[in-house]
């Protein structure tokens, strides 16, 4: 099985030369394997334990066993104790996923503070079979086939390669004792569903069906990079803007008729959108203004795009409010500057965001604030006219998202003075009787 390792870390390059790794060591037949594994090679390595204070006495003792298989192995050994069932009832996790997230946490930050170039955890090819299957009964797109990653950042899985049975064999061919798990053969975790009642009926159709796994995994892998280099050529005219907001160009996305639910789970699954929602979105794109929403993200599908921005935050609900004394103030998304001049201007500005307001007919404080429904205005050039917010944004074809935005400048009386980079109130427009005016200018960041 040596000689099979060794291959296996240069085929996926894990390792440099002066790479040192830091092993998570269970004390189970799969990691007591690896560390046989890296001494054999004569790797440089040190040992990480969790003791995770789950199973009582057995707890401990696999502790005791691990630093003493370190100390056999002349490297140095790292334990940690954690309080797993307070840190799940904390946290509202299951124990599982709580003693996961501690076990990553404490070994990043050991690895950190050691010297070590990586974390080497003991999972083999069934467990990677097991993350295939689970995630397929479940529902999933191309990339959860490809089972557990054989690297993720400095975390690299060095026994991939091999099935449960080989490393079986290799840790008895070392005469090397290990600790059995209790809870490995409990079939009310899901894995271990599969583990003890699943893989027995498929090995039964196929008696090969662990190298068979291994070889479809690769496909899969091999068919995720196919699609890696799709999205990316893709994403060169469908995509419009990165960053807040994420804009997609929906004719760009009509060309991909046959495959649009999967460009489009691409594109917004690490938004949060799912695949049903996807599957709704790829039959929506001519419903202009139809919303989706993910737990951080809100889409809207507008003319000729769709448009992902974050959640409203309470920057988008704040206001601001300011006096005669106020000479500028920086808000979410620009700096408002203010300034009183005395006669009449010899011109008027062009620039959107820069107005003049008449200083008698403003009452002070005036307020910074978003659009609210209802609100109503008189638009220069209207005659007086009074009109819904709503439907100036409307005619001036704002999004809804665009429009939450667009900050409002309005008065100590109500009234709104200006819709800022779009239009003044006519109530406050300069004439020949103005003897003192107000220049406001925004600045956009």
């Amino acid at each position: 099985m040596l000689k099979e390792f060794l291959y296996f870390l240069e085929k996926e390059q894990l390792l440099d030369p002066d790479s040192r790794v830091l092993l998570a060591v269970s004390g189970g037949i799969d990691s007591v394997a690896m560390g046989h594994l890296f001494q054999e090679a004569g790797l440089a390595f040190g040992v990480a334990h969790c003791n995770f204070q789950l199973r009582g006495q057995a707890s401990d003792e696999d502790e005791r066993f691990v630093l003493a298989m370190a100390k056999d192995w002349g490297v140095p050994a790292f334990t940690q104790r954690f309080e797993t069932e307070a840190y799940a009832q904390e946290t509202g996790q299951s124990v599982q996923l709580a003693a996961r997230s501690l076990r990553y946490a404490w070994l990043e930050e050991t690895r950190q503070g050691n010297g070590f170039t990586h974390i080497a955890t003991a999972h083999h090819l069934n467990d990677s079979i097991e993350t295939l299957i689970l995630n397929l009964s479940k529902g999933c797109g191309i990339r959860g086939l490809h089972g557990i990653p054989v690297k993720n950042g400095h975390i690299i899985r060095p026994l991939l390669y091999a099935s449960r049975s080989q490393v079986e064999q290799y840790v008895a061919s070392k005469g090397s004792s290990f600790r059995e798990d209790a809870t490995n053969l409990e079939v009310k975790y899901q894995r271990n569903k599969i583990r003890h009642q699943v893989f027995p009926v498929l090995k039964e159709i196929n008696p090969a069906f662990e190298p068979t796994m291994a070889e479809n995994i690769e496909r899969f892998r091999q068919l995720e990079h196919l699609l890696d280099w799709a999205m990316r050529h893709i994403a060169q005219d469908a995509i419009l803007s990165y960053g807040n907001p994420f804009r997609l160009s929906i004719e760009e996305l009509e060309s991909f008729d046959s495959v649009l639910p999967t460009v489009l789970f691409e594109f917004l699954n690490p938004y949060g959108f799912n695949s049903s929602q996807v599957q709704q979105l790829a039959q929506s794109l001519n419903n202009t203004g139809a919303i989706f929403l993910s737990p951080g993200y809100r889409l809207l599908v507008e003319r000729e795009e769709i448009v992902v921005e974050k959640n409203k935050s309470e920057e988008d609900t704040a206001e601001f409010h300011l006096t005669p004394e106020t000479s500028d103030i920086n808000i979410p998304g620009g700096r408002l500057s203010l300034s009183c001049q005395e006669g009449q201007p010899t011109a008027f500005p062009a620039d959107k965001w820069q107005v003049f307001l008449d200083a008698d007919r403003l009452r002070f404080p005036l307020t910074l604030r978003h659009w609210r429904p209802g609100d109503v205005f008189q638009p220069l050039g209207m005659e007086g006219k009074h009109q819904k917010l709503q439907d100036f944004f409307n005619n001036q074809k704002v999004s809804r998202f665009q429009k939450e935005k667009i900050w409002i400048l309005e008065d100590a009386a109500g009234r709104i003075c200006w819709v800022i980079g779009h239009r003044i109130d006519e109530r406050f427009k300069l004439n020949s009787s103005t003897r003192t005016y107000w220049v406001l200018k925004f600045k956009k960041v």
